[in-house]
This record gives structure tokens, sequence and C-alpha cells, in this order.
């Protein structure tokens, strides 16, 4: 029920257990190590009271007023608003910040905090201010006390994490499933169910003699050794770097808190893939899965779909609550391992053009006029969806920083466009700027301008 964390000796550990479990089936297995940051709690206390440490804060000793110079907050019904909360509270010269759940039977929480509202690669997260979460029922005698002393205690330190690539069957597959490792506390759902879930599709890949890529990610929760504002699915971003000759795959399904049907799906270069994804039963998204690995594989110009249940895990998300949540799971392993099955083999037919043909459709139905007649019918539909992917799909955020209950979305510059034509706003995570309905010529500009890159890219 403790973190697993991209460089700890948990992750050493467990990553060496799937690999001889993997091996047991004849699975071609290669361990690929990264250099990451490893952040763990050591301990911490408010009075008395055992809190939680919220990554990436450092070892730190405050004492204050509950309420004046200590702000408190709850964790809110999404618990990644405690994001903005923190840097809007330490903005507003808050000593710490301590947060509590309203969602019972939570009593600890990691999120990820930062000082700086960005998102952006080229920004390092700052987070010298305290930030602790403490269960609900020890916050009475917080404020009664009124006068808190905090004392947090972490550990930081430049480690080596590693990503687990097996191929099961032979020659150089098409499609690969991945998923990630690290966790926060229990992390049942999120996502330790992943990884058996991608054990049973070796399993179920070996016995029908079918090919696929299995990758398990270091470092999705956090890890940048640069300490990147934009501190999720680190692992894949720099897998995909430094892996010698990138991955040649035509898609990638990534499982992330996938655990109960319906399950959730997200596609990214591809369209109508669900109609193959049977026995499990499916839901289309508007989450847009961009807190996921899905987000490296875009950068990379790899089509992907997400297959999760992000929307109903709140209650649990990076808590001591994700555990394992009955035996009805199991049930759903084999079920999204048997439709990842039936894709696979769908792929291995090669009878798969027409979800590439209906994603280019799709963009050009969503580009304005002008924009529409540079997409041409594509001989090659699969190699024009991924220069799409690669160079007309970008991580946003619906809204701003300041703003709660958002959520990150791989999104075309076409769609972009149109939404601040509804009178949206959208941020660019890359870069952290913000789109609005002021800005419709320059992002008509730059939706063409993509648009040509990706057909450059088509042609070359």
């Amino acid at each position: 029920m403790l973190d697993v964390v991209a460089g700890s000796l948990a992750e050493r550990s467990l990553v060496q257990s799937l690999s001889e479990r993997l091996a047991l089936d004849d699975v071609s297995v290669e361990v690929f190590p990264l250099e990451v940051l490893e952040w763990e709690e050591v301990e911490c206390f408010v009075n008395d009271v055992s809190c939680t440490a919220q990554p990436p804060i450092e070892s730190a000793e405050v004492s204050g007023v509950l309420g004046k110079d200590v702000s408190v907050a709850s964790t809110t019904r999404d618990p990644d608003n405690v994001w903005v909360t923190y840097w809007l509270s330490v903005g507003g010269g808050a000593s710490a910040v301590v947060f509590y759940d309203d969602y019972p039977g939570v009593n600890r929480r990691r999120i990820v905090v930062n000082e700086i509202p960005s998102y952006s690669l080229a920004t390092e997260i700052v987070a010298s201010k305290p930030a602790i979460h403490v269960p609900l029922s020890a916050l009475p005698k917080l404020r009664r006390a009124r006068e808190v002393s905090i004392s947090v205690e972490t550990y930081k330190r430049e480690s080596r994490g590693y990503v687990l690539d097996a191929i099961v069957g032979s020659g150089e597959p098409r499609v690969a499933v991945a998923v990630h490792h690290d966790r926060w506390l229990a992390g049942f759902r999120d996502n330790s169910i992943g990884v058996l879930t991608l054990l049973e599709i070796a399993r179920l890949l070996k016995r029908r003699g079918l090919s696929a890529r299995l990758i398990s990610f270091t470092a999705e929760e956090f890890g940048d050794p640069a300490g990147s504002s934009f501190y999720w699915a680190y692992g894949s971003r720099a897998y995909l770097e430094r892996r010698a000759g990138g991955l040649d795959l035509d898609l990638v399904v990534v499982l992330d808190a996938a655990y109960a049907e319906p399950v959730r799906v997200d596609c990214v270069g591809v369209r109508g893939v669900e109609s193959v994804l049977s026995p499990v039963k499916t839901l289309g998204s508007d989450v847009g899965a961009g807190y996921t690995d899905a987000v490296s594989m875009a950068s990379g110009g790899i089509p992907s779909i997400v297959l999760h249940n992000l929307d109903s895990i709140k209650p649990v998300y990076h808590s001591d609550k994700d555990r394992y949540p009955g035996r009805f799971v199991e049930a759903s392993i084999l079920k999204i391992a048997k439709s990842i099955e039936n894709l696979i083999e769908r792929y291995g037919r090669g009878n798969v053009g027409g979800f590439y043909r209906a994603y280019v459709e799709h963009v050009r139905k969503a580009s304005p006029p002008d924009l529409r007649s540079l997409l041409e019918t594509a001989s090659d539909p699969i190699a024009l969806s991924r220069c799409l992917v690669k160079h007309y799909t970008a991580p946003v955020l619906e809204g701003t920083y300041s703003d709660l209950y958002t959520e990150v979305k791989l999104l075309t510059y076409s769609e972009v466009l149109r939404g601040i034509e509804s009178k949206r706003r959208y941020t660019f995570l890359y870069d952290d700027t913000v789109v609005g309905p002021d800005d419709v010529d320059r992002l008509r500009e730059l939706s063409r301008a993509m648009l040509e890159e990706s057909l450059r890219c088509y042609r070359s």
C-alpha cells in the first residue's frame, strides 16, 4: 500500500518481478534504464497529527495560525484542483497549505503541486512552501489549536527508473499496449490494474500466436530530473526521445485506470476502433486523456487509443483508498485483455485502413472551409494520420490555469479554433500560451501552418 515511485527500490523490485513473470511465458523482455528524479516522503506531522506530504515539496518546518498564515482547503470533488489552490494560496502569502478530503474514508492523498502556474516543459517546478494533506477527522483538533507546527521530511535525489519493453510473437510489431507501473499510495486503479491487464494480454497473445509490443513505463506520475512543470508522462517522453530509432508503430493502446465497464475510450489518430473492442463495453469520452502517456505518443507521431475510467476515479485518485475494490475487477481485466487481443488480431489481418481514413475525414470536416482542400484523399491514410498526430495535435487545457475543474485534452488546431470561435479559452501546455475569442485570426493562421507542416511530413 506504499508509493512505488520512479527510481525507488520498490520500482526496481517490481520491474524485476514483471520481467521474470513475462519470461516464464517465453516473452522477449528488455529493461530500458532512464535517469529520473526520485521523490519520497520520509515523515510528515502537523502538531501531533500524521500528515501526507505533496510532491515535490522539500523538508521544512513551518509554524503559524491555521486559516491565517497557514491556508486550509478542501481537495474538492476533483483532487487535481489541489494544484490550482496551492499556487493561488502561496501567491496570496500563505506560508503553507493544509489540504483535507470530503470524500469518505480518504485519510491520505498525494497530488503534485507547483507555486508557478505553468505546465510548460521550459518552466521548472517551484514548491518551497509545505503542502500537506490531513484526514478530515483531524481537522477539528487542528482548528481548536489554531497554532500549528508543520514538520516535513522528504527525500529527493537523481536516480534510475526502468521502462519494461517486451515483445510477444515474432517480427517488429505495429501495435503496442502501454501502461505505467509507478504509483502514489495504494494505486490499485492507477495503475496496478493496468500492469495486471498487461500480463493477461501477454498470455492471450502468446496462446494465439499474435504479435505486439508490451510496455510498462516509469515516471508517469512524476520523475523528470529537469523538474519540468509538465511533470507527468516523463518516462514515456524520455523513452521515445532516447530509444535508438524511436518506436515505429501504427497504434499504441494506453491502459490507465481502466477497471470497470463501460470503459471510456479516447482516440487520437484513429476513429471507430471501439467497434472491435468486444467483449468489453465501451463509451466515448470527452476527457481527452491528456494526463496520460498518450500525450507522449502524440508528440512522437504515434496514433493512440486510451482506455480509462478517469472520470469516475476521483474519489480514490492518488489516495490510500485506491485499493482492490472487489472481484468484479477480475472480470474487467479479462474482458479488456480479450478486447485488445481482438484489436491486435484485426491489425494482424491488415484490415485497419478505415480507422485512419475516418480520422483524416474527421480532421477535414473539423477544419475551416478554406483549409479543407489541403486534405486531399491520401493513398496512405496511416502515414497521413501519423503526421497529423505529430504536427496538428497539441495538449491543451480547457480554460486557464486559474480555473478549477479543467481537463487536459489532445486536440487538433482546428478543434481549438472552433472552440475559441464559440467563445471558449484554451491554454497550450508546452508554452503556456492562452488563446481566446480575440485570437481567431492568429489561430487560423497557425492552424493553416501546422496543417501544411503535416502535409509536408506526409509527402516526405
